[in-house]
């Protein structure tokens, strides 16, 4: 009888080896299927931006967003000694009434005419 444990054992050993296997395929192929819906999903996002222009056209004026945002910076530089290139947020706020732009760069407040 003691015969018959054994190859009970080793069969058991057998089954335990072989679903371990089987586990390690399956989170080895689930994680391959995670990794690609990642990539599809990032692929989708960066097809579906889009490059947007604004321009404000105001008392004969056009003034683009690029320069709104240069002038603000130059004013951030040159006026309040400020440097443009360490900069992370920018928040513009124009005001075409007053005949303004405010603006906001990590926290330091300014305006320009515009």
């Amino acid at each position: 009888m003691a015969k018959a444990k054994k190859t009970n054992t080793k069969a058991t050993a057998n089954k335990a080896a072989n679903a371990a296997t089987k586990l390690v395929e399956t989170v080895a192929k689930k994680a391959e299927e995670a990794k690609s819906k990642k990539a599809s999903a990032k692929k989708a996002e960066a097809t579906t931006d889009v490059k947007a222009n604004v321009v404000l056209q105001y008392a004969g004026k056009d003034l683009s967003y690029d320069e709104l945002v240069q002038n603000a910076k130059n004013v951030l530089k040159y006026d309040m000694n400020g440097d443009p290139e360490t900069v992370k947020k920018i928040d513009l706020f124009v005001k075409p009434e007053d005949n303004k732009v405010y603006f906001v760069m990590d926290g330091v407040e300014g305006s320009y005419d515009l």
